[in-house]
């Protein structure tokens, strides 16, 4: 079929861009209900810049995918956390009974899409989506050597895609991207089953570093910084760490602005980086972006059954994610806001009077408001030092005013 000089490929149900977790999890639960599905991934392989990622998730992340937590595409499980203050000293924290898992993120996103062929999805790998045509009744996709038709489109193309900011108006400035490096690398360390944390101006400015092991001597380094270049801050960390060999050094954007104010249109739907449903707190976007993909799934699926793809049908998506995220990501974002201005003696004193107090873990990985919340009571102002608390005060106001 020729439409006005463009070939059309075929015609779908659904059309989705990107082959992420956000995006297969989205093809997955639509396909499983019926929905003929596509997936577009402009990379020659699924899973082709998974050296981006830091791959840490809950137990609970692969459960809600129903994934064995066994598997080969889960490298090592961690139980503790180690918090490194500027100053030197350090806080060992749990996380939690079931600990957390780090994934081999290409295996974990080519089992994904296993997952999604079998449920009838038609994945499209080397294949970038150019421009979206937004019609009336149907939607269609301008690719290399024609075009692809479907009732509803979605955008799960990640942190720096166009689309979901060309079809809803709104300016990437909102997502507060920062930048980040991040490596993996052989290096020795006493205890696998630990990750840690690395704070300080001179360390990562506005955020932090990491190391996340993952077994027989090697680990995944990291930095992100509000300023300067964070390629220089993760060399520093790993000087610092004694890295011996580095292997697949990447950059990327991490997400710090919390979600988009609205994820949804005329037959269309953002999910996952590309909505900004990544945690304010760490810019971990697995485990959110993969509930809000099968949430957008059981939608369309709605949407599909009754024959409406309006703005009002989909709008059932985003009232359904902010349900179940909506108040975390609030949290998660006013902690974030005051953290990004805290100097580095706040840190110190902040990290030593935990380790003095003994404050318990993480309650919960996926929901860091629980445990952000019971610190700041746990602490409490008195345990503060004058000078300390009145850069604590100095960096409440602005959390308190959204800036």
């Amino acid at each position: 079929m020729r439409l006005e000089g463009r070939v059309v490929l075929r015609s779908y149900d659904v059309c989705i861009i990107g082959a992420g977790p956000s995006g297969l999890s989205t093809a997955i639960a639509s396909s499983k209900l019926g929905v003929e599905t596509a997936v577009f991934e402009e990379h020659r392989e699924v899973g082709a810049s998974s050296a981006e990622c830091g791959g840490l998730v809950s137990v609970r992340c692969l459960e809600l995918l129903k994934l064995n937590i066994d598997g080969d595409y889960v490298a090592n499980k961690v139980y503790k956390a180690v918090i490194h203050s500027p100053d030197g000293k350090s806080l060992t924290t749990s996380l939690g009974p079931r600990g957390a898992l780090i994934l081999d993120r290409r295996s974990f996103e080519e089992t994904l899409a296993s997952r999604a062929l079998h449920a009838g999805v038609d994945l499209y790998t080397g294949v970038r989506v150019k421009r979206i045509r937004m019609g009336r009744d149907r939607v269609e996709l301008d690719v290399d050597g024609g075009t692809y038709r479907c009732r509803a489109v979605v955008d799960a193309g990640g942190a720096l895609s166009r689309f979901t900011l060309e079809n809803l108006g709104f300016n990437l400035r909102l997502k507060r991207l920062i930048p980040a490096a991040q490596a993996e690398v052989e290096v020795d360390y006493e205890d696998d089953s630990s990750v840690h944390v690395f704070l300080g101006r001179k360390v990562a400015p506005g955020f932090f570093g990491w190391l996340i092991p993952l077994g027989s001597g090697k680990a995944r380094v990291g930095a992100a910084c509000e300023n300067g270049d964070p390629r220089m801050f993760l060399k520093r960390l790993l000087d610092r760490v004694g890295a011996s060999k580095v292997y697949d050094e990447a950059t990327r954007f991490i997400l710090t602005g919390g979600p988009l104010p609205r994820t949804f249109g005329h037959r269309f739907l953002s999910v996952g980086d590309a909505a900004g449903q990544s945690k304010p707190t760490t810019g971990g976007g697995i485990f959110t972006g993969t509930l809000c993909g099968l949430l957008a799934g059981l939608t369309l699926a709605k949407a599909t059954k009754t024959g409406s793809y309006s703005t009002h049908t989909l709008s059932m998506y985003e009232e359904s994610w902010r349900n179940l995220l909506g108040r975390e990501f609030k949290v998660q974002l006013f902690y974030r806001r005051i953290f990004r201005r805290l100097r580095d003696e706040a840190l110190n004193s902040i990290v030593s009077t935990l380790s003095d107090r003994r404050v318990g873990g993480l309650r919960d990985f996926d929901f860091h408001s629980k445990t952000l919340n019971r610190l700041v009571l746990d602490i409490g102002l008195s345990c503060i030092k004058p000078s300390i608390l009145r850069s604590l005060l100095k960096s409440l106001i602005p959390g308190l005013l959204g800036l």
